[in-house]
C-alpha cells in the first residue's frame, strides 16, 4: 500500500506530465512566443501557479518539451544491433526509417517552432542538432560495426555518417520544413544514396 507521501508524489508527476503534454500542444499550436502560461494551465486543467510551482518560466517548459520531443524520436531510431549482419539491406532499413521520422508530423512540427526561435534562443536548437548528432552516431557504429566484419572496406567511418545523414535525415527535414510534398521520387533517392555508398565501400 502507499504511503501519502507516495501517493503525493505520484499525483506530482501526473500532474507535471499534465502541463508538458498541454504545453507541447500550445508550443505547437502557437509558437514559443504565442504561447502563454495561462493558456497552458487551462489547457492542463490547473492554476497558473501549479504550472509555475513545476516550471519557474515558459522557458523551462518550452526547453523540457524540446527535450521530451527529441528524446521520442532519438528512442525510435533503430539501432546497430537491429540492422543484421549485411550492410546493404541494414543501411536501406535504417535511412528509410529515418527519413519518415525526420517528416513525421510531430516531427516537423517541432522543428518549425524551434527554428522559428533559433536567432533568438539558439538553445532550443542545439537540442535539435543533438538528437541529430545522435542519430548520426548511431550510424557510424554500425558503419564501424559493418567493417570490423569484413563487411565494407575500412574507410572513415565518421565522415560517411555525416555524408549519408546530411543527403537523408537533414534533407529530409529541410524538405518536410518547406512543405514538399512527399513523393516516390524521395523514396528512390534514399535508396540511390545507399547504392552509391555500398558501390564505394561494400567488400
Amino acid at each position: 500500500m502507499e504511503s501519502a507521501g507516495e501517493m503525493r508524489l505520484a499525483r506530482g508527476a501526473d500532474t507535471r506530465e499534465a502541463i508538458l503534454f498541454a504545453g507541447k500542444d500550445v508550443f505547437l499550436e502557437e509558437g514559443y512566443e504565442g504561447a502563454s502560461m495561462d493558456r497552458i494551465a487551462e489547457r492542463a486543467g490547473v492554476t497558473k501557479r501549479t504550472v509555475y510551482a513545476h516550471y519557474a518560466s515558459k522557458h523551462a517548459l518550452f526547453s523540457e518539451a524540446v527535450a521530451r520531443g527529441c528524446a521520442n524520436v532519438v528512442g525510435q531510431m533503430l539501432r546497430p544491433e537491429q540492422l543484421g549482419p549485411e550492410p546493404r539491406p541494414g543501411l536501406f532499413l535504417m535511412l528509410r526509417t529515418a527519413r519518415e521520422l525526420m517528416l513525421s508530423p510531430g516531427c516537423l512540427r517541432l522543428e518549425r517552432v524551434v527554428a522559428a526561435e533559433a536567432e533568438r534562443h539558439p538553445e532550443f536548437a542545439a537540442q535539435v542538432r543533438a538528437a541529430f548528432a545522435l542519430g548520426e552516431d548511431l550510424l557510424r557504429q554500425a558503419l564501424d560495426g559493418w567493417v570490423a566484419a569484413g563487411k565494407l572496406n575500412p574507410h572513415d567511418t565518421a565522415l560517411a555518417a555525416r555524408m549519408l545523414n546530411n543527403q537523408v535525415a537533414q534533407a529530409s527535414s529541410m524538405r518536410g520544413l518547406m512543405g514538399e510534398p512527399d513523393d516516390a521520387l524521395a523514396v528512390a533517392a534514399v535508396d540511390a544514396t545507399v547504392i552509391l555508398y555500398l558501390a564505394a565501400y561494400e567488400a
